[in-house]
């Protein structure tokens, strides 16, 4: 498994802000009200956020221990990391997108509370990426020495 590109998260994040904001901009256009936004999806992705950073401090306490963890947890966390890594852009592009078309009519009340909701789900997606970036590197082998036996790349051509 490679590491995540910050440039893959950015083209996350465009693509899906995108996306998002032309599709509600031509519902609003043709008067579609935009969909409500509750509390209950921020909070969520707060939550997940906050589990995955309490994974992170864990492994990290884990690895500087005498007792190494097993190694298969430490892949599952590596799997964990990065998917959060790559959901984060992808529902703060949602939300991104969504507060781009409601910042023209901020001063009307119901649009400024859909904001807020907005801004602070952008601010909990942004956490849960830097959360899964943070567990991702955690789970990083250390070191350059190579098992012998062991191909060095299987995505290189020149190992079969």
């Amino acid at each position: 498994m490679r590491p995540t590109r910050l440039s893959t998260l950015a083209a996350l994040l465009a693509v899906v802000t995108a996306v998002v904001w032309g599709s509600l901009r031509i519902a609003d256009r043709y008067g579609t009200p935009l969909p409500d936004l509750d509390w209950l999806a921020p909070v969520g992705i707060a939550v997940l956020a906050v589990a995955v950073l309490v994974s992170w401090v864990a492994l990290r306490s884990r690895l500087r221990s005498d007792r190494l963890p097993d190694p298969l947890g430490v892949a599952r966390m590596a799997v964990l990391g990065k998917a959060s890594a790559h959901v984060g852009p992808i529902v703060g592009g949602f939300y991104l997108g969504y507060l781009l078309v409601l910042l023209p009519g901020v001063d009307v009340l119901s649009r400024r509370d859909r904001a807020v909701i907005a801004v602070v789900a952008l601010a909990a997606a942004a956490l849960l990426t830097v959360a899964g970036l943070l567990l991702e590197r955690a789970c990083r082998i250390r070191g350059g020495d190579e098992d012998p036996d062991l191909p060095g790349d299987l995505d290189d051509p020149a190992h079969p």
